[in-house]
């Protein structure tokens, strides 16, 4: 998997999707006894007008 062909998803009008997201992160925090940050990501979407 390459990173350059993934973008990070945009979840700022869905709240309650960063919740739960939130809520994992503090859930897996308390069972592995440290920091964890999960990232979502997206497949880009290539723009076939720039080639």
């Amino acid at each position: 998997m390459s990173i350059e062909a993934y973008q990070f998803a945009n979840l700022g009008a869905h709240e309650d999707l960063l919740e739960d997201l939130r809520r994992l992160e503090s859930r897996m925090r308390e069972q592995l006894g440290y920091e964890i940050s999960l990232i979502a990501y997206t497949p880009e979407k290539k723009d076939i007008s720039k080639k």
